[in-house]
């Protein structure tokens, strides 16, 4: 008799291991999967944003509508999320068409309707390129054109 109650505290320590060593794999599966959605955050991020930062630095004037029309397209694609809304805002008053600027448009009003309008971007001209982000997605929300001189 006294055998078997050995036996049988041996096989509960053995038991109350397996499920320690369980809960403990438990736990670090959890924070490891934790860990992994940061990583699929990040590189959704990266993907988003590279398609605007391919225009990084200072561009052409062929290149400042390439990335408007870029802008245009993603978003009316992104048309029912407005977090995902890019804005374009030219930041000289010398980029407004000469049509426009005669009727009282001012750069406030272009900038509002620079994502469809590319008319205001000279092709002979150059274009500092400037992103601003979303402090907590990281995204890409606004696109600033700076006319070079």
């Amino acid at each position: 008799m006294e055998n078997a109650s050995k036996a049988l505290i041996i096989a509960g320590a053995i038991l109350l291991s397996i499920l320690i060593i369980g809960l403990g794999m438990f736990i670090y599966q959890q924070a490891a999967d934790a860990m992994d959605t940061g990583a699929i955050d990040s590189a959704k991020v990266d993907a988003y944003n590279s398609k605007f930062l391919n225009y990084k630095g200072i561009i052409t004037g062929s290149q400042a509508k390439q990335l408007v029309s870029t802008v245009t397209a993603h978003n009316r694609q992104t048309a029912e999320d407005e977090s995902q809304f890019v804005t374009v805002m030219m930041s000289d008053a010398s980029a407004v068409d000469k049509s426009q600027a005669g009727t009282g448009e001012t750069v406030a009003n272009f900038n509002s309707t620079i994502n469809t309008n590319t008319s205001g971007i000279r092709a002979g001209k150059s274009y500092q390129v400037s992103y601003g982000y979303d402090k907590t997605s990281g995204l890409i929300v606004a696109i600033g054109l700076t006319e070079q001189t």
